[in-house]
């Protein structure tokens, strides 16, 4: 008996295999974190991925925001943006656009301005059309988790780009279209003066590419002149012309021209008062003297020309007259105008506007409280300064020749404040990403 009482005391006091034993109950209370250890490894490090491409994305669209002529998500924009992924790894990516909901694979979404977060005190820069947003989701797929049913993860990132381009230094450009040794000539100074509180470039290659005579007077920062310079009887100069400079693109060419729709019925009365709202006017319309037409906001396709005669007045803010071929503009002696540019959307900035099919001269005379607010671009087209000023905050010239004449005394500002996205012209830019 005390034999059998012993042997059981031993055997009680027999630990081997008991380790083991707790060894595989802790191995099977660890793996499920080692598991997710795993997944969530995989989750941030595609999360990076994802991010650094987005990133890249957003970037590569902001850098065509210029080229976009206010035109948000525009197919230069959208492409670049799409392309950054591929070249990031991603490949295969639905585009969407504008905040549009995405699908159940591989989405970028491109926003110009940003949208994602709904609201501007989620994001200081929503709607902010300097910006591009670019939201890249999609699933990533695990492995440990999808032996209880989660298959894969959905992952959302974002980046916000701006473009930092300067407005540019020169704010009248000649011949930019016509930069060749045979160009026309850019600029013929006959007497009067101009006070531009910018720089002046005459970008035709003609030797004799800027003409100035005596009684002329031109006061800006600087003065380029592509070709050459025949000084003739001299001119007085605030900044001496540098010849031989390198010719440069049209800083206007990236602006989409508006369609025409059906002709409008408006007229103008032979005088007095006329109010008249856009729309396209296939023969144009004129001002007698003593006429008063006021413009309301938006674009006028003009299928034809506008003559503004003596003791007549133009009026119009927030105004784009846009000439399709056939007509110009024309400010006849004692004539006034006061016109001032759209501040926001496609024609931000754009005030008259010759198609670079009409190489219709463009007239300014008149009053000397004239006030041009805006760009003044015809790129085929002679614009001549015959008399009066202009009392604008900013104006911006380019077209393909330019003469000014004695008895004007114009005045081109550089004021771009009342513009949200600064001049239609740029100049030097670097793309940043948004903090």
């Amino acid at each position: 008996m005390n034999s059998i009482l012993a042997r059981l005391r031993r055997g009680v006091r027999d630990e081997s295999g008991q380790a083991l034993v707790i060894g595989v109950i802790s191995m099977f209370a660890v793996l499920p974190f080692v598991a997710l250890a795993i997944d969530v490894g995989q989750f941030r490090y595609q999360q990076q991925q994802m991010q650094s491409a987005v990133d890249a994305a957003a970037l590569a669209g902001a850098i065509e925001v210029s080229s976009c002529g206010l035109t948000a998500d525009c197919t230069a924009m959208t492409t670049a943006a799409q392309q950054a992924l591929v070249e990031n790894g991603f490949t295969g990516s639905t585009l969407k656009k504008q905040c549009a909901s995405a699908g159940s694979g591989l989405t970028l979404t491109v926003n110009n301005g940003p949208c994602a977060m709904g609201s501007a005190s989620a994001d200081p820069n929503y709607s902010n059309t300097n910006y591009v947003e670019a939201v890249l989701s999609g699933p990533v797929n695990t492995f440990f988790a999808s032996m209880v049913g989660i298959r894969s993860i959905g992952i959302t990132v974002r980046a916000e780009a701006y473009d930092k381009a300067t407005n540019s230094g020169y704010c009248l450009y000649t011949s930019t279209s016509n930069t060749s040794s045979s160009g026309p000539q850019g600029i013929l100074l006959n007497g009067g003066t101009m006070n531009a509180s910018c720089g002046i470039y005459d970008d035709s290659g003609s030797s004799g590419a800027l003409a100035s005579n005596s009684g002329a007077t031109v006061n800006s920062t600087k003065f380029v002149v592509h070709g050459g310079w025949s000084p003739n009887n001299g001119g007085t100069f605030s900044s001496t012309p540098v010849t031989n400079v390198d010719a440069v693109a049209d800083p206007l060419s990236y602006l989409t021209a508006p369609t025409p729709a059906s002709c409008t019925s408006q007229t103008v009365n032979g005088s007095g008062s006329t109010t008249l709202n856009p729309g396209t006017f296939c023969s144009g319309f004129n001002l007698n003297s003593g006429t008063t037409v006021t413009l309301n906001p938006g674009t006028y396709i003009i299928e034809g020309g506008v003559n503004v005669n003596s003791s007549s007045t133009l009026t119009g803010t927030g105004v784009t007259l846009y000439f399709t071929g056939s007509g110009q503009l024309q400010m006849n002696s004692g004539s006034t105008a006061t016109l001032v540019a759209p501040t926001s959307g496609g024609m931000s900035g754009i005030l008259i506007w010759e198609a670079s099919s009409d190489s219709n001269a463009l007239i300014i005379d008149g009053s000397a409280s004239a006030k041009y607010q805006g760009a003044i671009y015809a790129p085929s087209a002679q614009l001549t300064l015959n008399s009066g000023g202009n009392t604008a905050a900013y104006t911006v010239v380019d077209v393909k020749s330019m003469i000014l004449d004695s008895g004007a005394n114009f005045t081109i500002n550089s004021d771009y404040s009342s513009l949200p996205n600064g001049s239609p012209v740029k100049g030097s830019s670097s793309t940043t990403l948004a903090e």
